[in-house]
């Protein structure tokens, strides 16, 4: 047991090494005027949207970029979003609202909305993004320039984690933690490595001609996590994209409440690891082993787990305090944020793998004939 929690140890200093290592890796958006301004093509799926479609897209149609279309595919929506929709476009004329379609077989919902969406743009550039983030009005100008400097086909924009109540602030922060204290961001900016594409509904901009000749959303029609797929797809075509801090220009409230959470993620997390039951069994086990269990020991007061502890939280600081999460969150919340994932992992492997369901937006798949994103 103390070989095992000295290398538990061991561990966590080096990914406290690795995290500082990243946030000073990843640039941040800084508020520039683009060189160009080639015309943007905003793609935003929405079904059943209500609740945050009119501050979205009241944004987006803010934006100081002068060069910009609105294109919001409206997917089949049963509440208010199509009213909200219409409302706005009559107002102004650069917001299109395309209506949705039932996906045709083989397809999902989200990827067949950002294509038929992609089918109406003029843009030389498209911006992909989901219809609950919120943008600053120099976020797009920003982001063109980026591209245009890095000169990469594909920039995903990490934004700020909006969270409310107690069970976002305990939950929500694993995807910060995860990409920042577990990936390697300089491999992401820094080759073309297809395993390390990253991408986002916050923001995917992407070049057009890139983008059909890497295949669109016709070659992620099944992708369960379009967002990460589109930019592996850009990658296995040969195409250089890259990852930049958003959150003073981007910000997002992914869920509302835990059961939100909980429904969201268990479309995806066991397609994360390709549906691999060996793989959930380890990530579990690693869950409980380097996450866990040094909280449990080091009520016992035992010194290996008690330095665990600190360097655990001392992660968590270092992380939460420039992206914003809370420092009472980064103090007290890692076992309830790693519980609640192995909880969703479980229910993701329970419907998506043992029962092969997978039900999103009113909408239920095969989950045996969905996948990841760009396998």
């Amino acid at each position: 047991m103390h070989g095992l929690l000295l290398a538990v140890l061991c561990g966590w200093v080096l990914t406290l090494i690795g995290t500082v290592l990243n946030l000073l890796i990843v640039p941040r958006l800084t508020p520039r005027t683009p060189r160009r301004t080639p015309l943007v093509s905003v793609i935003v799926p929405a079904r059943d949207e209500e609740r945050a479609i009119r501050r979205t897209v009241t944004a987006l149609l803010a934006q100081t970029y002068p060069a910009l279309e609105v294109i919001v595919v409206d997917d089949r929506s049963t509440d208010a979003t199509g009213t909200i929709l219409a409302e706005l476009a009559a107002a102004d004329p650069r917001l299109i609202v395309v209506q949705g379609e039932e996906p045709p077989a083989g397809w999902l919902g989200k990827p067949a909305a950002l294509h038929r969406g992609s089918l109406r743009a003029r843009g030389e550039l498209l911006l992909f993004m989901d219809a609950d983030i919120l943008y600053a009005p120099e976020a797009i100008a920003a982001a063109v320039a980026h591209l245009e400097d890095r000169e990469v086909s594909l920039l995903s924009l990490f934004p700020h984690v909006e969270m409310h109540g107690f069970w976002e602030h305990v939950a929500m922060p694993n995807l910060g933690v995860f990409l920042f204290c577990f990936v390697p961001l300089g491999l992401v900016n820094g080759s073309r490595i297809a395993l390390f594409g990253i991408g986002g509904g916050p923001g995917n901009l992407v070049r057009r001609d890139h983008y059909d000749a890497a295949g669109g959303h016709t070659a992620l029609r099944d992708a369960v996590v379009d967002d990460v797929g589109l930019a592996r797809l850009m990658r296995q075509r040969g195409f250089a994209t890259g990852v930049v801090r958003a959150e003073d220009f981007v910000s997002m409230r992914m869920y509302h409440g835990l059961g939100e959470i909980v429904s969201g993620f268990t479309k995806n997390a066991f397609a994360v690891f390709g549906r691999r039951y060996f793989v959930a069994a380890v990530i579990l086990a690693i869950c409980v082993v380097f996450h866990l269990a040094p909280f449990a020991l080091a009520l016992t007061g035992d010194r290996l787990a008690l330095a665990t502890v600190g360097v655990i939280v001392l992660t968590r600081l270092v992380l939460f305090i420039p992206l914003r999460y809370g420092v009472v969150n980064a103090l007290f919340g890692h076992p309830l944020m790693i519980g609640t994932w192995g909880y969703i992992m479980l229910r993701s492997v329970w419907y998506t793998g043992i029962r092969r369901q997978l039900h999103w937006r009113g909408r239920t798949y095969d989950a045996g004939k969905t996948r990841f994103g760009a396998d």
